[in-house]
């Protein structure tokens, strides 16, 4: 599955960033769910899955730059992206080891808000697959 922020945002800390857009559906509805109004990804099988993400904000009222996280629901495990400016494109992925009903979020994790930019048409993607379904064998 693979989702996108085409719309302008502020996520303010500890928030999650919600995609308004889904590019690529495969998995939905069989592997995950989204929910486009919270932002949640809900595993529906068991597995291994990557996630990649990205953010581009264009100013923030934070000390510590741009920080944006996967945080999981059930093991409470979070893997943190972070970028020192906060004007800069922030990068992230996560391989987590998923249970049935555990859900993720893309969240904020800088110590205060962040505008989404405004200069660019993806102000944030997300991409996530199984990996202990697929084959990347040539």
């Amino acid at each position: 599955m693979s989702l996108e922020r085409l719309g302008n945002a502020t996520v303010d800390t500890n928030e999650a960033l919600v995609f308004d857009t889904i590019i690529a559906s495969e998995g939905l509805s069989s592997q995950f769910d989204y929910n486009m109004s919270t932002g949640v990804i809900t595993f529906l099988e068991e597995g291994y899955y990557f996630i990649d993400w990205y953010a581009a904000p264009q100013f923030g009222f934070t000390t510590d730059g741009s920080n944006w996280a996967i945080k999981t629901s059930v093991s409470g495990l979070t893997f943190t992206g972070s970028s020192h400016t906060k004007v800069s494109v922030t990068i992230g992925f996560a391989i987590i080891n998923a249970e049935v009903g555990e859900s993720v979020q893309l969240l904020n994790a800088s110590d205060g808000a962040l505008t989404l930019s405004e200069a660019v048409n993806s102000k944030a993607g997300l991409i996530i697959y199984c990996a202990s379904t697929s084959n990347f064998a040539p």
